[in-house]
């Protein structure tokens, strides 16, 4: 039944990347949360099959898919695996996006080849080790001198920061905050060993520290002063890539719990008989339908051309927030066990905590969906 009315060439898309993660990905999944090893073989032989370019244009060696097919992948990329998720969306939905969007026909050629084939990695570099919110007045400058730009400072939980070769970072110049393209091993860039998190461990974060790094003149994305207003646009399309990434870990942790109440007997039947398992069910599938539906329309809004700041707070803000509430009725239906590595629930509900956080947190998307509701005369973020 294809009651989200996707076209033959999205359902096909789904049932693929739903093959590849079924055979690939959730085998290792819990393995690769034990030893926080980044799975590169997965990344190559997702660029194999063309989802490293998911976000970038045919003509650059992408794939051109609309956002719908993109969350389609999502959801099944992290149903998977949260940190597979993780790492796979800041490379599509960060640093190649930015590139694709907005680079220059030099910068695309030079750089996206790479990315969209798998080759290497891409991360983005926004939030700061003194906050990530207010993202429009970046502590890390930029400064143009003997004809290329010296960049200094740092920056926090970097995505893929330890794995991956090319960077989009944003940076304050004399005109406003601007963005850049950095690669690994230039002098004066150095990348801080991985972060140790609650969850997400095979999707490796680090800080970033830049001194004097020169960047060429070439590798200015845009015209100075626009990196902001390109990073906000790309954190709109995100937030809706991170709703799709909670709906799948919150698919996973209901029908954990689904399959494992109807195995548990208690009192001489399977749990599912319970009144109090059946209300705990039907609110996670309600949940899981309501982040899906909302993270959908909205990509169906961006595809159409329609601006979504609004629906792309409200989408990632409900799912994010439905996501943990899934993955923590699934550790209750299963108890004991629940709160135990040898079953998969608790892995869900540490990654979901994630997302909660990234691309905005909660606290954040209300302001911004308070913002566009009431206007910014009455809703400011100081």
């Amino acid at each position: 039944m294809n009651k989200y009315f996707l076209s033959e060439d999205q359902l096909a898309i789904q049932d693929n990347i739903r093959q590849f993660c079924a055979q690939e990905i959730a085998p290792i999944a819990s393995a690769i949360d034990q030893t926080a090893e980044f799975p590169h073989h997965i990344f190559r032989q997702l660029g194999e099959l063309g989802y490293m370019g998911a976000s970038s244009a045919v003509e650059h060696g992408g794939s051109g898919l609309d956002l719908v097919s993109i969350c389609l992948v999502l959801e099944e990329i992290s149903k998977a695996s949260g940190a597979i998720g993780s790492s796979y969306n800041a490379h599509i939905g960060l640093a190649s996006t930015v590139i694709s969007e907005f680079g220059s026909d030099h910068q695309k050629q030079k750089y996206l080849p790479d990315l969209t084939s798998g080759r290497k990695i891409g991360a983005f570099g926004l939030t700061e080790p003194g906050g990530g919110s207010n993202a429009g007045a970046p502590g890390t400058r930029a400064v143009f001198k003997d004809d290329c730009w010296h960049v200094t400072g740092s920056k926090a939980f970097n995505t893929n920061g330890s794995v991956a070769d090319t960077f989009v970072i944003t940076a304050k110049t004399d005109n406003g905050v601007s963005a850049f393209i950095l690669e690994r091993g230039m002098p004066g860039f150095e990348i801080g060993p991985p972060d140790k998190k609650m969850g997400v461990h095979a999707s490796p974060t680090s800080t970033l520290f830049f001194q004097d790094v020169k960047v060429s003149a070439a590798n200015l994305v845009g015209e100075e002063g626009t990196g902001f207003r390109k990073f906000a646009r790309t954190l709109d399309k995100g937030r809706v890539n991170v709703a799709a990434l909670s709906v799948g870990l919150a698919q996973a942790g209901y029908e954990a719990a689904l399959a494992y109440s109807k195995e548990r007997t208690q009192f001489g039947k399977p749990i599912a008989a319970f009144q109090g398992i059946h209300f705990q069910l039907a609110e996670m599938a309600t949940d899981i339908e309501a982040a899906r539906l909302m993270t959908l329309n909205v990509a169906r809004m961006y595809d159409a051309g329609l601006p979504i700041k609004l629906e792309a707070s409200m989408a990632k803000y409900f799912a994010a927030e439905a996501s943990l509430r899934v993955c923590d009725k699934a550790i209750e239906i299963l108890g004991g066990y629940g709160y135990l590595r040898d079953f998969p629930v608790e892995r869900y509900y540490r990654d979901a905590k994630m997302y909660q956080i990234g691309e905005g947190t909660s606290q954040i998307q209300r302001i911004i969906i308070a913002r566009e509701i009431l206007g910014k005369a009455y809703v400011s973020f100081n």
